[in-house]
């Protein structure tokens, strides 16, 4: 199957070139001019590379997660959809992963800048401030349209928002909920990718049936009928974590969970 993920791109690969006496780190994101120069530095661009390329879990946090998902999956079949901050300091780290995931086969889209804040402030920071404000809604809009367009057209769609400041993370996984995609991000505490449940679901039609049969039911045993007349219902139930299927004895029970129970509630009222 296809796959798409869209990625939000923070600046953790200049943070360990930093800690690493690569780059000067006194040197602070907001200059620009200094990033400038970077992204023309032919030696510092390889070394920063040849650093991305030997250790990609170690030198970016977005690799890090990005690269645990798909570890075992086919390139050819996986596209990147990378966004950052119209900077000089995230293009460099955008740039740099864009390379790496090329050489490995990987399709990359054109990277979307959102408005960084630092280069308006030095005009002008209400305009700063209304031009981040403005690129975050536009951000919205454009990542609702590409999931939206990608789940047509036959993709599974995730979405990635381990790097980048915390407007886009926020950004990234409420357009994930709203448009029933796939979120991961990195737990650094139990150093694994953890997949955010599905929030954002409202039974509908015979799935309502189905929870209305479950909770009054005092058998809970699922009948091969209730599986032939409720078959999709079951399953698209399970992935919004509203019951639960349990096998004891041979016997395969159904129950609602917490948050089906909550649901039905409030069906009730």
């Amino acid at each position: 199957m296809r796959e798409i993920h869209i990625i939000s791109t923070g600046n953790s690969i200049i943070s360990n070139a930093q800690k690493n006496g690569i780059i000067d780190p006194a040197r602070k994101i907001s200059d620009e001019t200094f990033w400038l120069e970077i992204i023309n530095n032919k030696k510092i661009i390889n070394d920063l590379l040849d650093n991305l390329r030997n250790s990609p879990f170690k030198w970016s946090a977005e690799l890090n997660t990005f690269l645990r998902v798909v570890q075992e999956k086919n390139p050819e079949n996986i596209e990147v959809y990378l966004f950052g901050t119209k900077t000089s300091s995230n293009e460099l780290c955008r740039r740099l992963i864009e390379v790496f995931l090329k050489e490995r086969g990987y399709k990359i889209y054109v990277p979307y800048e959102v408005s960084g804040y630092f280069l308006e402030a030095c005009f002008d920071e209400k305009i700063a401030l209304d031009e981040f404000k403005k690129g975050i809604s536009e951000l919205i809009d454009r990542l609702i349209y590409i999931a939206r367009i990608k789940k047509r057209e036959g993709y599974k769609v995730y979405f990635n928002p381990t790097g980048g400041l915390k407007a886009h993370v926020i950004t990234t996984a409420f357009v994930a909920f709203v448009t029933e995609c796939d979120i991961y991000y990195m737990n650094e505490e139990f150093n694994q990718v953890v997949f955010f449940p599905k929030l954002f679901y409202i039974p509908k039609g015979k799935e309502l049936e189905l929870l209305e049969q479950i909770a009054k039911s005092e058998e809970k045993e699922i009948s091969s009928h209730l599986i032939e007349t409720y078959n999709e219902e079951i399953d698209r139930l399970q992935t919004y974590d509203l019951i639960k299927l349990e096998r004891k004895d041979h016997i395969l029970n159904i129950y609602l969970t917490n948050k089906g129970k909550l649901i039905y509630q409030e069906m009730l009222k």
